[in-house]
């Protein structure tokens, strides 16, 4: 099992822990969170390790995906389970989301039904790959996402407090080996969560315990950012994701 580059940091340039530049995002990933009955599950990951994996493993070392993954729940929200692949540009990723299932299902319309059947429904995000560990990071074998909730008026407000006060406090903590990535991501399209933080690590009281450390140290050395912060981006959902498979 493949645990490489960061789900939130994929490039082919090194990226620094600082707000995003006038160049932009270094990539858009494109994630599908999908709604699975419980009973029915299991059979969404078979379908995914029969069909898809070999292939999404395939583009990407062809050089059409820079990165792919999914994910399975542990504790969260009402989504289940959760797919990405990673892309230059937001063309490449929204052409590549059609034409890499044409590709698995075109003549495959009975795996393409019970695929659909484990999991009833689902939410696209685009996001934009900003602040966050470099790529070629490894990444633990479980993930932590924060999806926020931000005004649209101040959320680059948003992006510079948590360059200035929260990512060095991530990027310590991945220096010093307790947690293996970080990443801080931007809405492209998709529903109401304008910005992703995400921390993986080798387990889920290992990156909840790094995600509280950083809350707290911000709280005591810089609480007006940290107040700025609550009131631009006031309400969150938080999950843990196991990464059952990624690539490169």
């Amino acid at each position: 099992m493949k645990k490489c580059v960061s789900l939130a940091i994929l490039g082919l340039v090194p990226l620094m822990a600082t707000a995003q530049d006038d160049d932009g995002p270094i990539g858009y990933s494109y994630v599908t969170y999908y709604v699975c009955d419980v009973a029915t599950q299991g059979a969404m990951d078979n379908i995914v390790e029969a069909n898809e994996q070999a292939v999404f493993d395939q583009w990407v070392e062809d050089g059409k995906l820079m990165a792919w993954g999914y994910l399975s729940h542990f504790t969260g929200g009402r989504w289940r389970r959760a797919q990405y692949h990673v892309a230059p540009t937001l063309a490449e990723a929204l052409d590549n989301q059609a034409g890499i299932f044409s590709e698995i299902y075109a003549d495959n319309n009975a795996d393409g039904q019970a695929r659909s059947e484990a999991c009833e429904a689902h939410d696209d995000y685009v996001w934009a790959l900003g602040q966050g560990s470099g790529p070629g990071t490894e990444r633990g074998n479980i993930s932590l996402s924060i999806y926020y909730v931000c005004e649209i008026a101040g959320q680059n407000r948003a992006d510079e407090i948590f360059a200035a006060a929260y990512a060095p406090q991530l990027e310590a903590m991945t220096e010093d080996g307790k947690i293996a990535s970080w990443s801080w991501q931007s809405h492209v399209l998709g529903g109401e969560y304008r910005r992703l933080q995400t921390i993986t690590g080798a387990d889920f009281p290992t990156v909840t315990e790094a995600r509280l450390a950083a809350m707290r140290a911000v709280n005591e050395t810089n609480p007006g950012l940290a107040r700025e912060f609550s009131e631009i981006c006031g309400s969150h959902s938080d999950y843990l994701w196991n990464i059952v498979h990624e690539a490169p």
